[in-house]
């Protein structure tokens, strides 16, 4: 009996120290992506965030060359018109705005007239194809530093063209690594599981996000957040979401 409660309490513990209540990599804005397609989904995505503990929310559309070449001028515009009906509704949540960019002709381009939307202390979230690696990749790494950005790695562990020993390499270009949560709990495959696992051992974790397209995403990411052996996994990493 006694044991059974000091199991619980330890577990309470657990999952406060490690509770994330600030999402730094969602598709929430409508329309513009291949995340939420109107208002209405956003605010019901939204809604669900409330659900699961979250207070903030750092909203990552995509801008590539080829499906999302957004302008920032949209991205703004969308972002408005969401934060508007959130106040409307008197939802209890703040939400901001960033990018997640594909590193490719487009993201150079705004490179140079430093035409980016980062979040926090000028983080910058960017991906690559998940099947190949950039060219130039460690320049490109260099130049996002010399324009006083932070690079920050969206979901390192989903790239197929990585190995588990890649990850100490990408280390020592000093990237940051945001994991996706439900990648933990095999949402993306088995070996997607074994490689966040594998980040999360080396304490190599920097962010958590959402990279909510969807409400199976929420759905699914509930189960996960729910589970002791997540909140085990990512104990000893040095995750700063709840800084921003």
């Amino acid at each position: 009996m006694v044991t059974d409660i000091i199991r619980r309490i330890n577990r309470l513990f657990s999952y406060e120290k490690t509770k994330i209540t600030t999402d730094i990599h969602s598709h929430l804005l409508p329309g513009i992506d291949d995340g939420s397609k109107s208002l209405d989904e956003s605010i019901k995505l939204i809604e669900k965030f409330i659900s699961l503990g979250y207070k903030k929310l750092i909203i990552t559309p995509h801008v590539m060359s080829e499906g999302y070449n957004n302008p920032t001028s949209l991205i703004l515009e969308k972002y408005n018109l969401l934060k508007e009906e959130i106040n409307k509704r008197n939802l209890d949540i703040k939400i901001e705005v960033a990018v997640e960019y594909m590193l490719d002709e487009e993201f150079l381009e705004r490179l140079e007239k430093k035409d980016i939307l980062t979040f926090g202390k000028n983080f910058l979230l960017f991906e690559t194809s998940y099947y190949q690696k950039p060219l130039n990749f460690e320049h490109i790494i260099f130049k996002i530093k010399s324009k006083g950005y932070v690079p920050v790695l969206a979901h390192p562990e989903r790239y197929r063209y990585m190995e588990l020993r890649d990850y100490e390499k990408l280390k020592e270009l000093e990237l940051l690594f945001q994991c996706n949560i439900n990648s933990f709990g095999g949402f993306y495959g088995k070996n997607v599981q074994k490689k966040v696992k594998y980040i999360a051992k080396k304490q190599w974790i920097d962010f958590l996000g959402s990279d909510c397209h969807s409400m199976k995403y929420l759905n699914f990411m509930q189960n996960v957040l729910n589970d002791r052996n997540f909140h085990k996994n990512i104990e000893h990493c040095n995750i700063k979401n709840e800084e921003l």
